[in-house]
């Protein structure tokens, strides 16, 4: 294809073009992160441990067609089953875990272009360019799309959920309804909470709605698509059933765990877990440990069984009989969470740095923050402004960030929780920033372009460190497994560049 005829298809079909550049520079940025960093054949990160054992042990199980013994449905299932599929596709990891890190990196490339797509029709074609440039160089996001981590898939059905949401805010048609549907159903096999994001759409579709149509097919299209995400949830609730039976059969004598499981259990476990004099606001496993479990779930045993049923009874009486501790652990859980915009951009991670640390399942975070409270204060600007009638479909932006904000107070403060929002976070935090420009036309050209220049300096960053012989490597400490010295990966642990 010459030059002349690449000009002419760009400017029959720019959208699909900047689709494909968003996606490929997301993608190269990703390979080359994974090229420099330390740990590209690790299944996880430095920055991000997770749940990654648990992720591959599964994966393995499903790509060897093994059946094994009944076990609680704790993890949504969607994650694994796609890991065991590229197991399945690519063969099992002989030593690196990159060959399937690309594969995710490629999710998370494609999330970054899609909701480019999207985000034009509500920021412009400058401002959405910039926005996809702040996700595509967002370290948090190089860590997690880089990573097994289930946030790179959730974050591309919510990409799908607010993207097909504002395209039928006024009229849901059937198809829309349906694809909506699956969506919602995929969305909450990988994170169970996804599907508390029903009433959260539901008000937002109803402020939106054309007063003038009849309301019962605007009701039935709505109720088809939640009945379509239930639909999707059927087969994993069939295959938990004998799960849960076999689990009741073993321990007779105990109060029999509900049978029919959509997703997961763990709701009641986790509420519990989050809320207690012992609680934290980040992730703790305090009260499973007690009795020198170890952090070994047990349904068998009698404490166990009690949180898994009883887990927001006890909960919710901890929390009546202390208000003041309660409401002082709902704060830190909302700090933690606002950890995720303490992360900069760039291999680098501009301008917190890679000196921090890794709180038990979640991501790292630097221990500067000059970015947490004037992105907090952007952020609570842009929800703001989405009051107004000129900027009513970012509403559904803010009621997607309230859902999550409301998940984080129930239960755990983790800095990924606000980075998996994303898709809907960054045209909040924009939004402020487009509003003053555009009072001058000049600023308003010129503040797009000097910022997606500035972003481009970090694919060079990223290309000049991929290119080093040596990797760079990290310090870390942290809590020692006594039996052989080695950190325990699922406690908290600080890094920092080796000299």
């Amino acid at each position: 294809m010459g030059l002349p005829s690449l000009r002419e298809a760009v400017r029959r079909h720019p959208g699909a073009w900047s689709l494909a550049a968003t996606f490929a520079a997301s993608l190269l940025l990703r390979g080359l992160y994974l090229w420099g960093a330390p740990d590209r054949d690790w299944p996880f990160s430095v920055f991000f441990a997770g749940d990654a054992r648990f992720f591959h042990t599964a994966a393995l199980e499903l790509a060897r067609g093994r059946e094994g013994t009944a076990a609680l449905p704790y993890h949504p299932p969607l994650f694994p089953a796609l890991l065991g599929g590229l197991y399945r596709l690519l063969g099992e990891p002989r030593g690196s875990a990159l060959p399937y890190k690309l594969a995710l990196a490629v999710l998370g490339a494609a999330t970054v272009a899609l909701c480019q797509g999207w985000w034009r029709r509500l920021l412009g074609t400058a401002w959405a360019w910039v926005a996809a440039g702040l996700y595509a160089t967002s370290f948090g996001w190089l860590v997690l799309s880089t990573s097994y981590s289930n946030e790179t898939v959730s974050a591309l059905w919510l990409c799908f959920t607010c993207a097909l949401v504002l395209k039928a805010s006024q009229t849901l048609s059937w198809p829309a309804s349906v694809a909506l549907g699956g969506v919602m159903g995929l969305g909450t096999l990988t994170r169970a909470e996804h599907l508390g994001l029903w009433p959260f759409l539901f008000v937002y579709a109803w402020s939106a709605r054309e007063r003038t149509r009849p309301l019962v097919p605007w009701l039935a299209r709505w109720g088809v698509a939640v009945a379509v995400s239930l639909l999707v949830l059927v087969p994993g609730a069939v295959r938990n059933l004998d799960t849960m039976r076999a689990l009741n059969a073993r321990a007779p004598q105990l109060e029999p765990l509900p049978e029919w499981v959509p997703v997961t259990v763990y709701g009641p476990l986790n509420f519990a877990m989050a809320n207690h004099a012992g609680a934290t606001g980040g992730f703790t496993p305090a009260l499973i440990n007690q009795g020198g479990f170890n952090g070994q779930l047990d349904p068998s045993r009698p404490e166990h069984r009690r949180l898994l049923l009883h887990g927001y009874a006890e909960g919710l009486r901890w929390m009546m009989a202390a208000p003041g501790d309660a409401a002082r652990l709902a704060w830190t859980k909302l700090d933690l969470w606002l950890d995720g915009l303490s992360l900069g951009v760039g291999v680098s991670d501009v301008p917190g740095g890679l000196t921090g640390a890794r709180a038990p399942v979640d991501v790292f975070v630097p221990d500067e923050a000059w970015l947490k409270w004037p992105l907090a204060a952007l952020l609570l600007a842009g929800m703001l402004l989405s009051l107004r009638p000129a900027f009513a479909p970012f509403r559904l932006l803010s009621l997607v960030v309230l859902h999550r904000v409301l998940v984080t107070l129930a239960f755990f403060g983790y800095a990924r929780g606000l980075l998996v929002v994303f898709p809907a976070l960054l045209p909040l935090l924009l939004l402020p920033l487009k509003v003053l420009t555009e009072r001058h036309a000049g600023v308003a050209r010129r503040v797009p372009v000097v910022a997606g220049a500035l972003l481009l300096l970090l694919w060079v960053e990223a290309a000049v460190l991929a290119a080093r012989d040596v990797p760079r490597r990290f310090m870390a400490s942290g809590s020692t497994d006594a039996a052989n010295g080695k950190l325990i990966q699922d406690d908290r642990v600080r890094l920092w560049p080796q000299p």
